[in-house]
């Protein structure tokens, strides 16, 4: 996933919480934002990142 794809998802992600917590959603409408964000966020390839993320113990 390049850097762009990337900072778009992420831009959705944050727009949808935004969203979510200012219109004091009903319960219904909050979980399907929060399956919305669950959604997106799963299709972020984090391999790449590991390697940043996690270091080898020694």
């Amino acid at each position: 996933m390049d850097i762009d794809k990337l900072s778009e998802t992420v831009a959705r992600i944050q727009f949808v919480a935004d969203v979510s917590l200012i219109a004091h959603c009903k319960e219904d409408e909050l979980k399907m934002a929060l399956s919305m964000i669950s959604d997106m966020a799963g299709s972020i390839d984090t391999s790449f990142y590991q390697d940043a993320i996690y270091c080898q113990a020694e």
